[in-house]
């Protein structure tokens, strides 16, 4: 199917958007919320994520409701889909195409089970719609092409993640606290990542605190989020003589303080989406996966890669010593390399953003 006739639906439409998975996933899906209620406008939207993007969808002005799937036991994942079966949308959009999101859908009952035509579960759908004629080449694309198949029309495709003043007003307290004053220029040193074959050394962090303080005259921020407390204190242990604050802090005030920043260092993953759409230049490290589609899409955001014979790679060509935090792919980055990107982000970017 190339499209589909909203006229089919009926007034005041409920609508279920599913999109599970990562941060990095659901801040690109931020993009497609006001097209979709402005194409079904008396339309309940209610979409669907996992807990840690709850905060990125819950504060949006287009979505009316927000369900949060937690995995658990089998028992409290039953209420969920049961709970999934007696809500009577109208409509269920899949947009996470893994075997979850499409089980999720077409437990909903709805009557128009949305999803891409090939998707390894789309027989879980009854909407199968066809969007290659819309040529999409990066993760973004794909979802805002489902979209348009449903009749939205996208003045721009721009994510956005709505923050709450409440937020705004911690985070400037965090700030305070810590002895950064908004007159302060200062930048984020992000160390975590949820593969341990995608990180890059220990001391290279460490070192790049130092020479950002010294060479830079910047505040350095050293910043975790949930489950990376151990990787942000190996690189705190490291740290010889030079000044950096630590901040752990949930996601709202975590990109409040992203906004504030001249720059991110990061690796590729969640967080560099959300620097990146929060306008913030990062210079993300990419190593077992290429650049080529999961980039970060901002006009002045860096990228360092080193391209080696195994890169990308999977389980099935990884190797043992990748998996013990030693991938070659992120040995041969350089502190260098990213004070290249450093350098390339300044010079464009003269004045404080905070």
């Amino acid at each position: 199917m190339d499209s589909f006739d909203k006229g089919k639906l009926p007034p005041r439409p409920k609508i279920l958007l599913i999109k599970l998975r990562s941060i990095g996933d659901v801040v690109y899906n931020t993009a497609v919320y006001t097209p979709l209620k402005r194409c079904f406008p008396d339309s309940h939207l209610t979409v669907l994520v996992e807990k840690p993007s709850y905060d990125l969808v819950r504060n949006h002005p287009d979505v009316d409701e927000v369900l949060c799937f937690q995995k658990g036991s089998f028992w409290r994942q039953l209420k969920f889909y049961w709970k999934l079966f007696f809500k009577n949308y109208d409509m269920a959009i899949d947009m996470h195409e893994g075997t979850r999101g499409a089980i999720m859908c077409f437990l909903t009952r709805a009557p128009f089970r949305v999803g891409h035509k090939h998707a390894k579960r789309s027989f879980f759908y009854n909407v199968k719609l066809e969007f290659q004629d819309l040529e999409p080449k990066f993760p973004l694309d794909y979802q805002v092409a489902l979209i348009k198949k449903l009749g939205a029309s996208f003045d721009q495709v721009a994510p956005v993640i709505h923050l709450r003043e409440a937020s705004r007003e911690n985070a400037r307290k965090i700030l305070l606290e810590k002895g950064i004053r908004p007159d302060e220029p200062y930048c984020i040193i992000h160390p975590g990542t949820s593969k341990i074959y995608n990180q890059w050394q220990y001391e290279k962090f460490a070192s790049l605190v130092s020479i950002l303080s010294s060479r830079y005259g910047l505040q350095v921020i050293l910043t975790g989020g949930p489950g990376e407390e151990d990787q942000s204190q190996a690189v705190i242990e490291r740290i010889q003589d030079a000044p950096f604050t630590f901040i752990m802090a949930d996601l709202q005030e975590l990109a409040v303080i992203t906004e504030g920043a001249r720059f991110a260092v990061c690796h590729n993953g969640g967080y560099m989406h959300l620097s990146s759409v929060l306008k913030t230049p990062v210079i993300a490290l990419f190593g077992s996966i290429h650049p080529r589609v999961w980039r970060p899409l901002g006009a002045r955001d860096v990228v360092v890669y080193k391209q080696v014979e195994c890169s990308p790679c999977n389980h099935k060509t990884r190797k043992k010593e990748c998996y013990a935090g030693d991938a070659e792919c992120k040995q041969i980055i350089t502190v260098e390399d990213v004070l290249e990107g450093v350098d390339k982000i300044l010079a464009g970017n003269p004045e404080s953003r905070i």
